[in-house]
C-alpha cells in the first residue's frame, strides 16, 4: 500500500488534473440543456463569458461535428492543441526526470 501511495504522489498533479479535463470534456452532452459549471461569471448570475460554450464545442470537434463546433466556440481546436501540448510536455518531462521508458 506505501508503494501504491509513493507513485501516486510521484505522479504530477498538473497531468492528472489535465488527463481528467480531457475526459470530463469528451464524456460531455453537448445537446443537454442544463449542464454543470465551473464558471466564476456563470455562478455570479452574468450571461456573457468569452469561454462560455468551450467545452461542449471541444465535444463537438471530438465527434468530427466541425461546423456545429465552430458555431458554439471557433477557438476549440486551439484548446484542444493547448492542451495537449501541456499533456504532452509534462509526460516528457516526467520521463526525464524519472528515467521512465
Amino acid at each position: 500500500m506505501k508503494e501504491i501511495i509513493n507513485r501516486v504522489s510521484q505522479f504530477p498533479l498538473e497531468l492528472m488534473f489535465w488527463m481528467a479535463s480531457m475526459i470530463a470534456i469528451l464524456t460531455l452532452n453537448p445537446s443537454a440543456d442544463a449542464h454543470f459549471s465551473l464558471c466564476p461569471l456563470s455562478q455570479l448570475g452574468i450571461e456573457w463569458c468569452p469561454g462560455c460554450g468551450l467545452g461542449r464545442s471541444m465535444n463537438l470537434l471530438a465527434r468530427g461535428e466541425f461546423q456545429e463546433s465552430w458555431s458554439m466556440h471557433p477557438l476549440a481546436m486551439l484548446a484542444y492543441l493547448v492542451i495537449l501540448s501541456r499533456i504532452w510536455n509534462l509526460i516528457k518531462n516526467l520521463k526525464t526526470t524519472h528515467n521512465y521508458g
